[in-house]
């Protein structure tokens, strides 16, 4: 139960550390514009007279590879430039308690992200006839991808002290997963399909369909899992200097 109070302090301790600077405002603002000029203005939307949000749903995960990296590029970096991530260390804390407990601080962000885009799928369906189990499962498909980079974000966040730097590696690393490949297509074309069960673009096409396959969820908890685990790791390296 005291893990459970320290991740839960650590988390509230992030969402609150968002919402009370224009971090999370700017974010979720931008985020969303993106989201409507696509759906309504660079797709023909309204050319197609059919009420679907999945030209949307399969774009999300290419601007989450920039969104997820925004959320995520201070959540260790500043700590470590500050040095307040030794002050966390005297606390009754593990390192993997402050990992858990920033990524779940960065997860609620992304969640009130994909709750206020809501607005998408109500408005469309307001023009016609829209499959509320689709819509369910595309959004549970995005919860799993976003999860995905944000945890890819905070193992990049733990190995730098720039935010900037933490940026730019978890684009390049969230870039790679999500097309993989394709990236390994380019060069050795025979090996694509096998590279294709590591790609996040290819697992996400079921769901977008509004197929929810087990394969796919063990998928990205696996990379979520693993990155978390990593991300603690590097965190302890600190004490191995």
């Amino acid at each position: 139960m005291e893990s459970v109070r320290n991740i839960s302090a650590i988390a509230r301790r992030e969402m609150a550390l968002y919402f009370n600077s224009p971090i999370a405002y700017i974010a979720v603002t931008v985020f969303l514009g993106i989201c409507g000029v696509y759906l309504f203005v660079t797709y023909p939307f309204f050319e197609g007279n059919q009420a679907t949000i999945r030209p949307l749903v399969e774009q999300i995960p290419l601007f989450f590879i920039l969104y997820a990296p925004a959320i995520t590029m201070r959540l260790i970096s500043e700590e470590k430039r500050s040095g307040t991530v030794e002050l966390l260390a005297t606390w009754p804390l593990t390192d993997a308690q402050i990992v858990l407990g920033k990524f779940l601080g960065a997860l609620g962000l992304l969640a009130v992200t994909l709750v206020l885009s809501l607005v998408f799928p109500l408005i469309v369906s307001s023009l016609g006839e829209l499959d509320g189990g689709v819509v369910l499962g595309c959004y549970l498909g995005l919860f799993l991808v976003g999860a995905a980079y944000m945890a890819m974000g905070l193992l990049t966040s733990t190995w730098t002290q720039n935010q900037i730097v933490a940026f730019i590696l978890a684009v390049l690393l969230c870039t790679f997963f999500y097309g993989v490949d394709v990236l390994v297509g380019e060069i050795w074309a025979s090996a694509r399909d096998a590279f294709a069960f590591l790609s996040f673009k290819v697992h996400f096409a079921n769901i977008a369909r509004g197929v929810i396959d087990t394969r796919d969820v063990i998928f990205y908890l696996t990379i979520i899992g693993g990155s978390l685990a990593a991300a603690t790791l590097s965190l302890q390296a600190r004490n191995w200097k």
